[in-house]
């Protein structure tokens, strides 16, 4: 993937993807993979998952188990994608991902699924475009604009939350 696309211009697009991502997270229900977060981390380090999170079980498991969490993972770091750049787009820059960047992430989305869930490109397809809808169906939503502003404000100001600490803001701004 182009790392133009994820890369952050500045500290407040940064804090921006995080939200995104955290909001993403707690809308899915997929908040019990997050473990804390750190608005000083390098990008890609910023959000530190539970240690369930690609956790790729162990020899005892069954191969569907594994290859039903691995495909699990997946579905969700695509959703945190699409939650990062949806929320810098529709609540920084008030327009939605262009073309090439919903392609981009889509052909990654691809990519990964054919090497690690060994699925064909119409199911990859379909997983991206599921995820899509449901993260666009939030970031379009009018009340999610000054949810995302608190919450980056927050971690603007506190620069490191637990998982706990991040769920309850959400929780008292109106998400869950």
């Amino acid at each position: 993937m182009n790392k133009r696309t994820l890369s952050y211009a500045d500290e407040r697009d940064k804090t921006y993807g995080i939200t995104g991502m955290t909001i993403t997270l707690v809308v899915c229900n997929a908040e019990d993979y997050l473990s804390e977060i750190h608005l000083d981390n390098q990008p890609g380090e910023c959000m530190v998952m539970a240690h369930q999170f690609g956790f790729k079980g162990n020899p005892r498991m069954s191969a569907k188990i594994v290859w039903e969490q691995t495909l699990n993972d997946l579905r969700v770091t695509t959703s945190m994608a699409l939650g990062n750049l949806m929320c810098r787009r529709y609540i920084l820059d008030r327009k939605p991902l262009t073309d090439d960047e919903a392609s981009e992430l889509r052909r990654a989305v691809v990519d990964e699924a054919s090497e690690h869930c060994a699925l064909d490109n119409d199911e990859s397809a379909r997983l991206f475009d599921a995820c899509y809808h449901t993260v666009d169906r939030i970031f379009r939503h009018s009340a999610i604009r000054p949810i995302a502003d608190s919450f980056a404000e927050q971690l603007t100001n506190r620069r490191t939350l637990s998982a706990n600490e991040a769920i309850e803001i959400l929780a008292q701004l109106g998400i869950r």
